[in-house]
């Protein structure tokens, strides 16, 4: 069976001009403005928060960040619908080793708003919706008005009433670089299971590809991070070690594709 509704639609709900899909198809373009910390987890707890065929020495990446992003076809949504085209988000990543390669893995991310939440979904990020903010500055603001020495910035991501963790940071110094740097690429679960006997399960180790991708300043300093946890997000699992550093940067990237790893049967990585 065909059908050319399909040639319009990216996602669902999938109409004859596909205006009412909740993500257009890539690219898709991201101004990021981050806090965030560098963290060393125990070792035994962070490997608990992983699926098996990952494994980490516990080295970490927290972050909160206020996202504006559009695709190629609904660059119109910036002055349409704002709402559309800007969210917020909190994650929790780790330095892993998949195949003998290290990689950057986010057991834990949340987002507040539906559509971040269902792109994040296609391409393997484990989003979750939640109340999420951070300390925002303003140019003509007396004070919190540009990163400099001494400045305090902190946010919080809250789900279902729980606090899931808080970060503060208080910068010393600018920076060339952010330590992820040495994580290694992306990787990520698309999953997707069948439920009927003619249907494919989906379960697939990927990789984000970023196009472009350009550092604004970058701030570094130190960080304070509390962890909670929540009914159904196992945050409460993780133990700090230590918290190395604190971080606030902004980041322009453009993503078109994944690129697939691996595929998963019955719980084991070819």
């Amino acid at each position: 069976m065909t059908d050319s509704n399909l040639n319009n639609s990216f996602t669902m709900p999938i109409t004859r001009r596909g205006r009412s899909q909740i993500v257009f198809p890539p690219p898709w373009y991201y101004g990021v403005t981050y806090i965030a910390a560098h963290v060393k987890f125990t070792e035994e707890s962070a490997n608990q928060v992983l699926p098996e065929f990952l494994t980490t020495d516990g080295e970490g990446w927290v972050y909160i960040a206020e996202f504006v992003s559009a695709s190629e076809s609904n660059w119109d949504y910036m002055y349409q619908d704002p709402d559309l085209v800007q969210y917020m988000e909190g994650a929790i990543g780790f330095k892993v080793n998949f195949q003998d390669k290290n990689y950057l893995y986010y057991p834990f991310m949340w987002v507040d708003k539906d559509w971040a939440l269902v792109r994040g979904w296609l391409d393997g990020y484990p989003k979750k919706i939640a109340k999420i903010a951070m300390t925002r500055l303003h140019p003509l603001l007396p004070r919190y008005n540009k990163p400099e020495v001494g400045l305090r910035l902190g946010g919080y991501v809250v789900r279902g009433g729980a606090n899931l963790f808080r970060l503060q940071v208080e910068l010393e110094d600018r920076a060339d670089s952010i330590p992820t740097k040495n994580f290694g690429p992306f990787i990520n679960i698309r999953r997707f299971p069948s439920r009927g006997d003619n249907e494919e399960d989906l379960y697939e180790v990927v990789s984000r590809v970023r196009d472009e991708s350009k550092f604004g300043e970058i701030w570094k300093g130190k960080a304070n991070l509390e962890l909670g946890g929540y009914v159904n997000d196992e945050v409460d699992l993780l133990k700090v070690d230590k918290v190395l550093g604190g971080y606030h940067f902004t980041l322009y990237f453009r993503v078109t594709k994944t690129q697939l790893l691996s595929r998963i049967v019955h719980n084991v990585a070819k």
